[in-house]
């Protein structure tokens, strides 16, 4: 009778070695997946969602619509206003009502807004760009996370504006002292027609 220990082992070996390599795909696609979800927690989470909406309404009674004068003026392929930033400091949005501005800076302080800007609420061409011509030069204009954020916006076939507000929080969800310790939150609505 022959000796079979030697099959056995080598049996084992490939054996283990295949289930070592499912379970690291496995692992990494659970971290990837993990790491995913994590960001995507600082978009559009209901409570800037909430907080978006006054500051839509807001800016709404104060002139926005010259706002999104300036960037239907220009051609949607028109990479340097193609996002247009403003806040409260944009002079030529308030009426009579605001003309200092005192009620908007104290709503952005307190609702810990760092920017707000305007696009169009078609984004999808933003998802496949891959250089930095053209309309895909706004990721070279904007920090990092905004960027990121761009990225995950659709909106394919949509007609009209959206108005997205970025929020600068520190761990605690008050107001970022620490640029190191910063945690950027987005959120986005639409507010207006072509």
């Amino acid at each position: 009778m022959r000796n079979k220990k030697g099959f056995v082992f080598v049996e084992t070996i490939i054996v283990v070695a295949v289930l070592i390599t499912s379970l690291l795909y496995l692992y990494s696609t659970y971290i990837s997946l993990s790491n995913n979800e994590k960001a995507r927690l600082f978009y559009d989470d209901v409570s800037y969602l909430y907080r978006t909406y006054y500051v839509k309404k807001y800016f709404s009674s104060q002139r926005l619509d010259r706002i999104l004068g300036n960037l239907s003026n220009e051609d949607r392929n028109d990479n340097v206003n193609f996002l247009i930033s403003f806040g409260c400091g944009s002079g030529d949005i308030y009426d009579d009502i605001d003309k200092e501005g005192g009620f908007c800076e104290l709503l952005s302080g307190e609702l810990h807004i760092a920017n707000i800007y305007v696009t169009y609420s078609d984004l999808s061409r933003l998802q496949t760009c891959t250089n930095q011509e053209g309309i895909c030069s706004v990721f070279s204009r904007v920090n990092t996370h905004l960027g990121n954020y761009l990225k995950t916006i659709g909106g394919k076939g949509e007609s009209g504006y959206r108005m997205i507000v970025e929020y600068r929080e520190d761990g605690a969800g008050g107001a970022c002292v620490d640029e190191e310790h910063c945690r950027y939150y987005y959120a986005t609505l639409k507010v207006g027609d072509l």
